[in-house]
């Protein structure tokens, strides 16, 4: 179950290449760096990290998942270069926040009763 976190985790990252320019990418940009600053808190304290990702994903899963699924439908084949040039770093920074605290926490009790409590349905 947890591999599953992992990949669910990659893939969502992954589909960060169904960018747009304007304000649909500020947006979901602004929330994918929101949802690693979640990730990233406690540095090595998964419980601290399963409150601050679970509050971040009762409020947000679904705002979420609707600008990325509108993203991919406007740009199916991946990010325009000029959209990697301008958010590429910050797209890699927030992969690695998320894939660092899944590596980390994915053994973890509270952790995982998090993913499970906040897991949503496509």
């Amino acid at each position: 179950m947890r591999i599953k976190y992992l990949l669910t985790g990659l893939g969502l990252s992954m589909l960060l290449g169904a960018c747009s320019k304007g304000g649909d990418l500020d947006a979901f940009m602004k929330l994918d760096t929101d949802k690693a600053a979640a990730f990233s808190a406690g540095p090595d304290d998964c419980v601290a990290k399963a409150k601050s990702v679970g509050d971040w994903r009762k409020a947000h899963s679904a705002e979420y998942k609707a600008a990325q699924g509108k993203l991919k439908e406007k740009y199916p084949s991946g990010p325009p270069a000029d959209v990697m040039e301008k958010y590429g770093a910050q797209i890699k920074a927030n992969k690695k926040a998320v894939m660092d605290t899944m590596m980390k926490c994915s053994s973890d009790p509270a952790f995982s009763k998090m993913m499970d409590d906040t897991k949503t349905t496509d």
